[in-house]
């Protein structure tokens, strides 16, 4: 299930805030509230006033990252000064968009678009697929610095928390590992995130309806070049354009919790939904990628770990939808599947190839049989 918020324990040694690293594009002192970045995202909490004490190093940096985004940019270790007041300003406006669970583009994410909305550079029934054992930051910065403009862009899948946005990323101990609070804090994507548009994705998930047993909804926010500020170690970086899909997994440990412990359904009934919702949930993310041009990929065990999904089963779905006979077959340059622990890179990528062949001989069962019948 997802991390809830809690108080970070003491670190035993004393942690220092490196804010002096931090300053606006020119050097200067930021500017007065509300006249660089819209007055909303200075609210967004960096440690509800917690010693400093208190504070696990991930929750500074990612205050420190709140921080950069108010003032509008940061300087490097190598002394350079970026500026990322315009991309923020981009995010507030069109570069951010909602996409309800009814949306008519992605409801029909089955049916193969004629002509417009296949993504540029994947013109081959081909699709190169990459597994690497690296988070989604590193795998997103290191696709994006060679990425090929205006032929290539980066799409970023980001398993959203339901509620919080950005996962906590700056005040939660709970989330501090997950792969959205890490892809926040490297990234000013956070701002897109606490930006009117995000807002009916948060609220309608703290609805009854929108809970909906641990399933949640298939509506999605799209953010379009989203500036990667950060490296893995999380050092300030030359900033890198990717655009993210920001939706929340089905969450297995919750349904079951509430349909399968209280006696409401069979255990194998909720199964067989569970994996019906998330093949559903990563058509459209899929297509919503096909339709906004991104043709190289960085994807993730969507669901796997917190909310109790297996690496295999996601594995299987993703190989179903991209590979030979699939919905997205031929419409990607390529996929990277970023999983950033051993064990759990060892299940996805054996099980996501395991399934490539099966669905291909099954593929060339059924050509044969039906040669044989004709």
């Amino acid at each position: 299930m997802f991390p809830g918020s809690m108080i970070p324990p003491p670190p035993r040694d004393r942690l220092q805030r490196r804010v002096n690293s931090i300053s606006g594009p020119s050097g200067v002192s930021p500017q007065p509230r509300g006249e660089r970045l819209p007055g909303a995202y200075y609210d967004v909490s960096r440690g509800r006033g917690s010693p400093v004490e208190r504070k696990d190093r991930l929750q500074i940096v990612g205050e420190d990252t709140v921080l950069a985004i108010q003032q509008g940019g940061y300087k490097t270790p190598d002394g350079r000064r970026h500026s990322i007041s315009t991309a923020c300003q981009t995010l507030q406006g069109s570069g951010t968009r909602f996409f309800a669970s009814d949306n008519a583009a992605l409801d029909n994410w089955r049916s193969a678009p004629d002509g417009p909305g296949r993504a540029p550079s994947s013109n081959s029934e081909t699709i190169d697929v990459h597994f690497r054992l690296q988070s989604t930051l590193s795998a997103a910065r290191e696709w994006a610095w060679s990425a090929r403009a205006p032929y290539e862009r980066i799409g970023v899948l980001s398993c959203a928390h339901p509620t919080m946005p950005g996962g906590g990323f700056n005040i939660s101990a709970g989330a501090f590992r997950s792969q959205e609070a890490s892809l926040n804090r490297g990234s000013n994507l956070s701002y897109a995130l606490f930006s009117p548009t995000a807002t009916p994705f948060y609220d309608f998930h703290k609805t009854e309806r929108g809970i909906n047993n641990g399933f949640y909804s298939n509506s999605m926010i799209y953010a379009r070049d989203v500036a990667l500020i950060r490296d893995d170690q999380q050092d300030w970086a030359f900033p890198l354009k990717v655009d993210v899909v920001t939706t929340t997994p089905v969450d297995a440990g919750k349904v079951k919790q509430i349909l399968v412990d209280q006696g409401k359904m069979p255990k194998e009934t909720v199964k067989k939904l569970v994996k019906e919702a998330l093949e559903e949930r990563m058509g459209r993310i899929l297509r919503l990628f096909e339709v906004e041009g991104d043709n190289v990929l960085i994807l993730t065990g969507f669901g796997a770990g917190a909310c109790g999904n297996s690496m295999t089963t996601i594995a299987k779905i993703w190989a179903k939808l991209l590979g030979p006979g699939g919905r997205f077959y031929g419409k990607f340059a390529n996929v990277i599947f970023a999983i950033p622990s051993d064990m759990p890179f060892h299940e996805f990528s054996s099980a996501f190839n395991a399934a490539i062949v099966q669905n291909v001989t099954v593929s060339s069962r059924d050509q044969s049989e039906g040669s044989a019948a004709s």
